[in-house]
């Protein structure tokens, strides 16, 4: 009897890590896309510095984002934990830069996947963002952020989905 409440305690408690975790994934999912729709309000109506603070925080989830992706679709592993490994590294750069690097996968595996493509721009795309606003301010470098931003959002349902969620 003693053994059979233990083995439910245990059960109940792994049930309950597991809903829990459930909870943080579905959260993270909804604070992506919530600051990814601020971030393109910010670009049509903030300052840099807010623009730059609002994808920041964009690059930041997609650090967790992509692990649930490499959850789901194994054949993406090497090529997003390549990109994750430079995320830090990836605002520092020029735009020529991460274009060439992240954009276009000079400094990534090769992959096939669409899933996988998908899923690295919810990570380059706010990164190139927070690059684009260390230039100067006008309105075709806001045309520029608002395309990278749009990307996002049009990526976001395949990537979710592409993670089971």
């Amino acid at each position: 009897m003693k053994y059979r409440h233990l083995a439910l305690a245990s059960l109940l408690g792994f049930t309950l890590s597991a809903c829990n975790s459930n909870e943080a994934s579905d959260d993270v999912w909804s604070q992506y896309q919530s600051e990814a729709e601020n971030t393109q309000k910010l670009i049509k109506e903030g300052n840099l510095t807010q623009i730059e603070r609002s994808a920041s925080g964009l690059v930041t989830l997609s650090k967790q984002i992509l692990p649930l992706v490499t959850a789901k679709q194994a054949k993406c592993d090497a090529y997003l934990d390549a990109a994750l490994s430079a995320a830090d590294n990836m605002v520092t750069l020029s735009l020529e830069a991460i274009e060439r690097d992240y954009h276009a996968d000079g400094k990534l595996p090769k992959v096939e996947a669409a899933e996988c493509y998908h899923a690295k721009d919810l990570l380059v795309h706010p990164a190139t963002v927070v690059v684009l606003t260390k230039g100067q301010d006008n309105p075709t470098l806001r045309a520029q952020m608002q395309d990278e931003i749009a990307e996002v959002i049009e990526h976001f349902a395949q990537v979710k989905a592409s993670a089971g969620q």
